[in-house]
Parts: C-alpha cells; structure tokens; sequence
C-alpha cells in the first residue's frame, strides 16, 4: 500500500510539470481511417531503425575506430564476446532491411498518390530520409576495415568523384585526402555514429509529426462513406503495427543466425581483390557507370532524383485516380525495372 502511495506521488509530481498523460494522450487517442493502406512499411523502417541504434550501442562500446585496432575489434566481438556475431548480424542485416523497408514506403506513397496537398513536406522529408539512410549503409560498411570493406568504399567513393566540376572534392571531402586511409575510417565512424543518427533521428521526429497532424490518406477511388470510417490508433492499429514488428525481428534473427555477417582478411592498400562491387543499393548506377558516358550517367541520375524530390511539385493535379496518373506510374514501374535489371547485371558480371 505504502509503495503505491509513493508511486503515486511521484507519477503525480511528473504530472504536475510535465503533462505526460496529455501527451501520451494526443499521440495515442486519435483515430485514423479504417482504410488506410499502410502496409506497415513505414512503422517496420522505424522498427528497424530502432533495432540499428540499439545494436549499434552495443557494437560501439567494443568497437575501436582506427586502423591499427578496427579489425581486431570486430574479431574480439565475433569470437569473444557473447553473442557479439549475432548482434552484428542483425545490425547488419537490420541496415539492409531498413533501406527495403524505406524504398518500399516511399513507392506505396507514390502509388497511391499520397504526396499531394497537404502531404507535400512528409514527402519531401521521406526522401531526406531515405538519402540518409543510404549514408548509413555506406559509412557503415568501411568500418569493419577488412578487404571488402576497403575497396567497395574506395569503388564507392570514386562514383562520387566522378561528379563533374565538385567531384575531386567531393571525392576529398569523403576520404579526408586523395585516398582511402585511418582519416577516411575516422571521418566515417563519426558521420556513422554520431552526424547521421543525430540527422535521422530529428528528421523521422518532423516526418511522424507531419503523418500525426495531417493523418494518413486513405487509398485513391475509396468511396466517400468509406473515406469517412475511422478507427482508434490505440490499441487496433498500433497493435497491428506490433505484431508487424514481431515478424520483422523474426525476419533479422533468421537472416542473421542463417546468414552472418562475415568478415574478409584484414584491409590492405597493396593487395586488390579482383571483382570488387559497391553495396548492392550502388549497384545500378555502378554498371550504368560502366555502359554508358560518365557524364550522361551522373546526368540522368541527378535528373531523375530531383524529380522524385520535387514530384508533389510536379504533379499538381488534385486527382489521385490512377487512370489520371498513368504517365507517372507508367515512368515509375520503367525506372525501377531499370534500376532493378542493373543491379542484377552488376551484380553477376
């Protein structure tokens, strides 16, 4: 009795200052249309970027990032602490999932035309985060400072040197010199650990407060009586959202115990493997880098991702019909069968 007196009093006093429960309230008791499509890929990139932060904490306090002691630190944790492989695995694994899990949102988002007015800033913040995201999984992949790692980011690196006018010191900017070296490692691990966490974290804040205030849309041609149905986001959506992130933890514990994260010989400058790729996510602009002009390349690409930036712009028409949209969807299932097709032909060639 006495010690619920005493929380009692202290949940009180937290009250009295800072509103917790109108708070929790206002995010919690609201409702939501009952048709909304989400398919839950924007709570699973959330998932997953909860799962990077917390594995990459624990990664961190036995990580050393220098040259000399990266690589034996990553063999300290795979063989010596206790399930360090497997907390690694699923960061890895987590890191991959959450680029998916990104891409695929922002897809659903544009299918369903929901970047029109008054959506235009969610979207344009969702596409920050998913350049954010990707600048996870390419600083990330240095770290490790084994031979994959080395030359992949120095393939990587040079597609950024490839830019015209900026791009020698782009290309300096990122390696902190004219090579890959324990500046480039350095300059990494503090954009990976600290920058990009910091950048992320603010911009899903903005984003999950633009999705809170304006709510979600529902799906193009729902009929107006069923545009109208709502539903409480506690418990019945965010309950669904949960049981979404039960599989997706399922999903990384798979993958990681069935595929763990590897590790080559350790990096050397003096010894270059042969068939060295960029991660899998630069795969296509690596082979188009290989087929075509550098310049018509970088061109299009910056072409079509300003595009993408600036669509709610763009595409102005307050229709969300796909009958009326089907130059853009038309454009967008070409675009990601060629980005698609030239991932894999890089992949295998």
């Amino acid at each position: 009795m006495q010690t619920n007196n005493w929380t009692n009093r202290v949940g009180q006093w937290f009250e009295e200052r800072a509103g917790v429960s109108e708070t929790v309230a206002a995010l919690l008791h609201v409702d939501i249309p009952k048709n909304a499509q989400t398919l839950y890929l924007g709570g699973l990139a959330l998932f997953f970027f909860g799962v990077q932060a917390a594995t990459g904490t624990l990664l961190s306090l036995y990580y050393r990032g220098s040259p000399e002691e990266a690589y034996d630190s990553i063999l300290r944790i795979m063989n010596e602490v206790r399930f360090g492989w497997l907390i690694r695995s699923v960061h890895a694994w987590s890191a991959n999932l959450m680029i998916i899990a990104v891409v695929l949102h922002l897809l659903r988002v544009f299918v369903q035309a929901a970047y029109k007015r008054p959506r235009e800033m969610t979207w344009l913040i969702g596409v920050l985060l998913l350049i954010s995201t990707l600048g996870f999984g390419f600083t990330g992949y240095l770290l490790p400072w084994d031979q994959r790692a080395f030359w992949a980011t120095t393939v990587g690196s040079e597609i950024a040197g490839s830019i015209p006018v900026i791009g020698q010191q782009l290309l300096e900017l990122l390696r902190g010199g004219t090579d890959v070296t324990g500046v480039t490692l350095t300059r990494f691990q503090g954009v990976h650990m600290l920058i990009l966490p910091l950048t992320l974290a603010g911009l899903l804040l903005l984003h999950l407060f633009l999705v809170h205030r304006q709510g979600l849309a529902v799906p193009p041609q729902t009929p107006p009586e069923k545009a109208k149905e709502k539903m409480p986001f506690w418990p019945n959506y965010l309950l669904d959202e949960l049981i979404a992130w039960y599989l997706g933890l399922a999903l990384l514990v798979i993958l990681a115990s069935l595929f763990p994260a590897g590790l080559e010989p350790k990096a050397s400058p003096l010894s270059t493997p042969a068939h060295i790729k960029p991660e899998w996510y630069f795969l296509s602009l690596y082979q188009a880098l290989k087929l075509a002009p550098r310049i018509i390349v970088l061109l299009a690409s910056f072409v079509g991702l300003s595009v993408v930036f600036f669509v709610p712009f763009i595409d102005r028409g307050p229709s969300r019909d796909p009958k009326q949209r089907l130059g853009w969807l038309i454009a967008a299932v070409v675009a990601v069968t060629v980005i698609a097709g030239l991932s894999v032909w890089g992949a295998i060639s």
